[in-house]
């Protein structure tokens, strides 16, 4: 198993071609794999139905967010660790900071230590360029 990659070409508005190395790898042919194929993937690994390890799926699903808005971040275990982070505008004092300055939400992962070790271990494989 090897992540495909093609080569694309990038030059940056601020620099000129020649000014920089513009060809860089980029990941493609990504497939989508959904909660259904998730499911069925566990369900052969192990005594659960699809249906039973749907019915966790979706339940986990619905409780990451509950719980990062209550202010916690969620570890799971060997796979890593998700958090809530904003985006604001500052202030010139911090009697001036309110909520106001909050601009967006996003949810961050961490991968752990191992998965991030499992990772690394990676191949890939170049797509021939088209002509």
């Amino acid at each position: 198993m090897s992540v495909e990659y093609k080569v694309v070409k990038i030059v940056p508005p601020s620099k000129k071609e020649e000014d920089c190395k513009p060809y860089y790898p980029r990941i493609t042919k990504r497939a989508k794999k959904d909660l259904r194929d998730l499911a069925e993937d566990i369900s052969q690994m192990s005594t659960f139905s699809t249906i039973d390890v749907i019915g966790v799926l979706e339940a986990f699903t619905s409780l990451i967010p509950h719980y990062l808005k209550d202010n916690c971040s969620v570890e799971l275990g060997d796979l890593g660790t998700f958090s809530l982070h904003i985006n604001a505008e500052g202030s010139e004092s911090p009697e001036k900071v309110s909520r106001h300055n909050v601009k967006g939400v996003k949810m961050a992962f961490r991968p752990s230590t191992r998965v991030k070790k499992d990772l690394q271990n990676t191949s890939f494989k170049k797509l021939p360029t088209k002509k």
